[in-house]
């Protein structure tokens, strides 16, 4: 998703034979700022009301916003610290490396490697024991073995699989069921097996199902190859085994098919052991199939017939660019790669169309390139990550996947937009060495040093580069509460998600309002002091009084859901249900209860660290995550809240 921001900057400094263009630079800045800003605010408004999604994986998402401030301080610092307007190769080298360290970093934190620094930061709670599935009364479902070996055959084949319910009292296991598919791996859909998915149904007290699955006729195979059928969301109280391939979220049996009939010669035998002849026919037919079905509105013969004229109208436009896409090859070929390098050789050239474009643009009305690019750039740039973080909001059960791609993607924007193409200039000109125009461009620069460097006029840019950090840190820190304060970062009760929605919103359109001012006019020679000084303290001012709006009401409703009062109930628990709290001194028959769930877990004042029992009743929404730790001053005291995700009753 960052590859267009990335083919542009490159585009740029190559078009401009290796001298500096503002084009690259600022629309990687407003990328970032588009990112972060406008694709959060509408991930967050995309959620409904009564849903949440929270980030699971507190680390990738810390590293990663760790990495993106460090990334536009970093490209501040080399503009305007170092070597003031001059890249040095060794400035862009560290730059470029960041990316690999920030891979390396993140795989170390992945694998576990940093979770007792995490735990000691607070970043990581401690370890959880897992339950033993062999506990649960519903039983657990598997597989009788985690691999299935097929004998060839040219014969069509019925495979039966076998599934099994295992409990401590298997006689009195109840309903349940579960979904099961099939996912290709080295063997070829339609070729090798058919393509299968549906339930298994568990009646009560059984224990043994079977899935069939239809093998098609094949004359001859010339080696191995497998694929699974995957077992998952189960229902009905059991599980999967945590010991099985697939852990606790699923089950995983892998199915080998054998070899059989004679062996391929000459070509056909070249091609099978490098390709393989069945995906090489199976991604023939499939690249077949995409020219086919962009030459139809909507797809195929069926939504043509009842498309609108709008349809058509969508239709027309964009025909050429999906039948240049067409081009890219199935990902049936080379395990996907294939796919993945021609869908980047297909981005590069639309960006290089995009680059002309918004030059002509900013020609056509008078636009410097920087507005340009923050805006009008940056927003085209951003769409796949636009769409990327809005599917993944909605399909996915967490925040990670949506938010953690805007700040990677901010990451890895400067580490390779700016890295690679001030590498490439930076060491053209160490190679080149002064020429006539470089002197021309750059005499002050000249006089002061001997030989050649690649030059950045920093000017707005470092403007743009240190406002948008400002920016990103009043964000951050807005993240940061809607997770305290409201249990989640993205939806919640529509108020605050609106409040913080429109915020997010209002800090963009102000930034580029902000960096558009100060390259038209407060940065100009001339410019009157006063009113650069009222500007920007105008700017400073509204920003954070956008930003405490949404603050104050995460803040108050983070009050009425605590529901804790220091020995009084009230009307706000809900359904005239009291909430009351006790310290351990108090009498008996005045200690609370748990209204709702389990077992009452205890909280812990933060300041006298006394014990207190609690009650947690709340008819609202959100339901607060498992896990959501609040904190509130005077006799309320700091909670560990146990409750249902997305659940309306704590």
């Amino acid at each position: 998703s960052s590859a267009p921001e990335i083919f542009l900057s490159i585009i740029d400094i190559c078009k401009k034979r290796f001298y500096f263009g503002t084009l690259g630079p600022a629309t990687i800045v407003g990328s970032a700022s588009f990112n972060l800003l406008v694709i959060i605010a509408v991930c967050i408004c995309v959620i409904p009301s009564d849903e949440v999604r929270v980030i699971s994986n507190l680390p990738a998402f810390y590293i990663t916003a760790l990495f993106s401030m460090v990334a536009y301080l970093w490209m501040a610092f080399v503009i305007l610290g170092t070597s003031p307007d001059i890249i040095d190769l060794w400035e862009a080298l560290v730059t470029l490396l960041m990316f690999p360290a920030l891979v390396y970093i993140s795989w170390k934190v992945d694998i576990g490697a940093a979770d007792s620094l995490l735990r000691r930061v607070g970043i990581l709670g401690e370890v959880e024991e897992e339950e033993d599935a062999s506990d649960n009364e519903a039983g657990f479902l598997s597989f009788s073995s985690q691999e299935l070996r097929v004998e060839g055959s040219p014969e069509a084949q019925v495979l039966e699989i076998l599934v099994l319910r295992h409990g401590s009292n298997e006689k009195h296991l109840g309903a349940a069921s579960c979904q099961f598919k099939t996912e290709p791996m080295s063997a070829v859909e339609g070729l090798d097996f058919e393509s299968a998915e549906g339930s298994v149904e568990f009646g009560e007290g059984e224990t043994r199902q079977h899935i069939k699955l239809s093998l098609p006729p094949k004359s001859w195979r010339a080696r191995e190859v497998d694929f699974l059928v995957v077992l998952e969301d189960a229902e009905g109280g059991p599980c999967f085994d945590p010991g099985d391939d697939g852990g606790g979220d699923q089950a995983i049996l892998t199915v080998v098919l054998g070899t059989h009939g004679p062996r391929p010669t000459g070509l056909e035998a070249t091609v099978d052991r490098f390709v393989g002849v069945d995906k090489l026919s199976k991604g023939l037919e499939d690249w077949k199939g995409q020219f086919r079905s962009c030459c139809y509105c909507g797809g195929s013969a069926e939504e043509q017939a009842e498309a609108t004229p709008k349809d058509w109208a969508v239709h027309i436009v964009s025909l050429p660019w999906n039948v240049f896409f067409a081009l890219v090859p199935p990902t049936v070929f080379a395990g996907g790669w294939a796919c993945f390098f021609g869908s980047l050789i297909g981005i590069a050239f639309l960006t290089a169309c995009v680059s002309d474009l918004a030059e002509l643009f900013g020609c056509v009305l008078s636009v410097p390139d920087i507005i340009t690019a923050i805006t009008f750039v940056a927003m085209g740039t951003s769409m796949p990550d636009l769409f990327a973080s809005i599917s993944a909001a909605k399909e996915d059960p967490t925040a990670d996947a949506s938010i953690v791609n805007v700040t990677g993607s901010n990451s890895v924007n400067v580490f390779l937009g700016l890295g690679v193409p001030w590498t490439l200039a930076a060491l053209f000109w160490k190679l080149e060495g002064r020429t006539e125009e470089w002197e021309g461009r750059y005499p002050v620069v000249a006089a002061s040093m001997s030989g050649a460097a690649f030059v950045v006029q920093a000017g707005e840019l470092a403007f743009a580069v240190i406002s948008f950090c400002l920016i990103c840190v009043l964000a951050l820190v807005l993240l940061h509460l809607r997770r305290r304060w409201l249990g989640a970062e993205l939806g919640g009760p529509f108020v605050t998600k609106a409040a913080t929605s429109g915020c997010f919103i209002f800090l963009w359109v102000g930034w580029v309002a902000v960096v558009s001012g100060q390259v038209l006019r407060w940065g100009q020679p001339g410019a009157d002091a006063a009113e650069v000084v009222v500007a920007y303290s105008v700017a400073f001012v509204l920003a954070v009084v956008a930003s405490a709006i949404p603050a104050y009401l995460m803040r108050q409703e983070f009050a009425r859901n605590l529901l804790l009062t220091s020995g009084k109930g009230g009307d706000s628990a809900g359904d005239g249900e009291d909430c009351t709290a006790a310290d351990d001194n108090a009498s008996e028959g005045s200690r609370s209860k748990f209204v709702q769930g389990d077992a009452a877990p205890s909280a812990t004042s933060l300041g006298k660290k006394t014990s207190f029992d609690f009650v947690g009743v709340q008819h609202g929404n959100p339901g607060l995550p498992k896990g959501t730790r609040g904190s509130c001053t005077g006799n309320l005291c700091g909670l560990i809240y146990q409750s249902v995700l997305g659940g309306p009753k704590h």
